[in-house]
Order: structure tokens, then sequence, then C-alpha cells
């Protein structure tokens, strides 16, 4: 310690304070290594509600954005952000819409922004909502933005109408009965196509039987003449005689 003083009669006192800032920088820094661990274990252990108090612990909106963006797309996400966002106080609750005006302005981001907003909003009365310091200021830089998304949405969704009439009208898209009814027409020609060979089956059996009896008919006629032949030959032998 070293003390100094001067003409106005004020001591100051000097205290080297190095050596106790390293190990105070060391050990934040080793609590944010456990608390990072604790981070990854707990998105691995697939508990969100304490991933996103720790990650807005430890001030990481990537990590806070990653891990909203995966409750996202499950089905059975409202009750672990809800339990996440009722622990946060109104610092924090502002510190959020910070973060989430920042999502907002890129148009890769906005839809977890705007999904994180709807959950906000459905947890909070606007008397609470009114009470965050700076909120109007934060909702001003996300109602421009929030319209734009909207808007290039809307023209999305329209171009996929005209999109579906294009096809429709190009005749590539047919009603569901159509496409029904084309599937019962192939089983119904193959059925037709079946009684059909076997009527040319059964009809060719009959011709052959009945062409048989022509030419066993054709035979004995023929057998019968020869012998009618013979005999009539004999007798005028005899008479010769």
């Amino acid at each position: 310690m070293l003390a100094t003083g001067g003409r106005d009669a004020v001591i100051n006192l000097w205290y080297d304070s190095t050596a106790s800032d390293k190990e105070e920088a060391f050990r934040k820094e080793g609590e944010g290594v456990l608390r990072g661990q604790e981070l990854e274990n707990a998105e691995l252990d697939g508990d969100y509600t304490k991933a996103i108090q720790i990650a807005f612990e430890l001030r990481r909106p990537h990590k806070l954005f990653k891990l909203f963006a995966g409750l996202c797309r499950k089905r059975e996400a409202e009750d672990q952000i809800e339990k996440a966002l009722h622990a946060f106080c109104k610092e924090e609750f502002q510190l959020l819409f910070d973060y989430v005006r920042e999502w907002n302005t890129k148009p890769k981001l906005c839809h977890v922004a705007q999904y994180v907003l709807f959950r906000v909003f459905n947890i909070l009365p606007p008397t609470q909502i009114i009470e965050i310091r700076g909120i109007g200021e934060l909702l001003e830089g996300l109602i421009p933005y929030s319209q734009r998304h909207f808007s290039r949405i809307d023209r999305l969704v329209r171009s996929t109408f005209l999109l579906d009439y294009t096809l429709t009208g190009m005749s590539v898209i047919e009603p569901e009965t159509d496409a029904r009814e084309l599937r019962e027409k192939p089983l119904l020609h193959l059925g037709e196509t079946i009684n059909h060979g076997q009527n040319q089956t059964s009809d060719g059996l009959n011709e052959n039987i009945l062409s048989k009896k022509r030419k066993s008919k054709k035979l004995n006629d023929y057998s019968h003449k020869k012998h009618k032949d013979n005999t009539n030959t004999v007798a005028i032998s005899l008479r010769a005689q």
C-alpha cells in the first residue's frame, strides 16, 4: 500500500490490486467454463428451460437463439419456454427484447424472433409489458421490420396460389375424384381384359371341337361314298359276267 498527500490536506491510499484482479478474472473464467458445460449438458438432456436460463445468465445471444430455434421445431415446447420466461425479471425481459429486436432485422432469423415475441406477449399482461424500461423504443424498432416480414410472407403465399392455378390450368394437378377414377379404370380394364381372354379361349375351344366334328363327318361321308362306289363296281362286274 502507498500513501500520498498534498497541500490540499488530502491523503490518497494506493493499493496494488493486480494479483487480486487476475485471481478474480481467473475465477470468473473458471465459473464460465463450468456454467458452459452445464449449458451443454442441459441441452443434450433436452432440458431447454435450464439451458435458456444459463445462456441468458452467461449473456450468449447466439446460443440463446439456437435454443429457441430448436424449440420452434418441437410440438410440446410451450411449457418449457413459459417456465424459462416466468423466471425472468423486468431487466432481463428488457435484454431479451433487445436480442429479439436484433434477430428481427434479419430475414433468416425473423421467424424465431416472432416466435419468441408471440410467447412473451402470451405470458406477460400488457400492464407488465409497459413497465419494462425502454419498451417504447424497443417496439418502435420491432414494428417496421415485422410489417416488412409480413408483407414478404404474404407475397410468397399469394405466389403459391398463382402456381397452383397455373398447374391446374395445365392439367398437371387433377382433382382427387379424377385420380380415384384413374386408379379404378386400370382395374376395370384388367378385369375386362381377363374376361375377354377367357371368352376368346372358350370360343377357340368350341371352334376346335366343331372343326374336329366337321373333319370326322367328312371322313365318314368319304368312306361311305367310297364303300358305295366299290359296291356299285362289283355289281356291274357281276352283271357283265
